[in-house]
């Protein structure tokens, strides 16, 4: 799949997880939102949310190669939650919120190896 339609549908999941709960959101709503076939969504919702967060990870520790401090690593790490303050507090109030806790300590863990 092209990285323009990989984008576009993590763009438009995003935009309607900042709108609408995590439950009120599906494969269909974020196609028909990208506009892109049904055909071309390639996975379930958890593992789309578990691959933006791998992104921002890798994206996070590409930008910051070394951190001086913890103060700075926390900083920089809450910055696209309070970007995405809707996103976040409609994933910790879903039904499945242990699926994505689950994928947050993972990245939590790899961060702390990384760093």
């Amino acid at each position: 799949m092209p990285n323009f339609t990989k984008q576009a549908i993590k763009d438009s999941f995003l935009k309607l997880l900042n709108q609408q709960p995590l439950s009120k959101i599906s494969v269909r709503s974020i196609v028909e939102d990208c506009g892109i076939n049904r055909m071309t969504f390639y996975q379930d919702i958890p593992a789309l949310l578990g691959e933006i967060i791998q992104d921002e990870v890798d994206m996070l520790i590409e930008q910051y190669p070394t951190i001086s401090s913890l103060d700075e690593c926390v900083q920089v790490a809450f910055h696209f939650a309070r970007e995405n303050r809707k996103a976040v507090q409609h994933i910790f109030n879903s039904a499945n919120r242990d699926i994505y806790e689950s994928y947050y300590m993972k990245q939590c863990e790899y961060i702390v190896r990384t760093y």
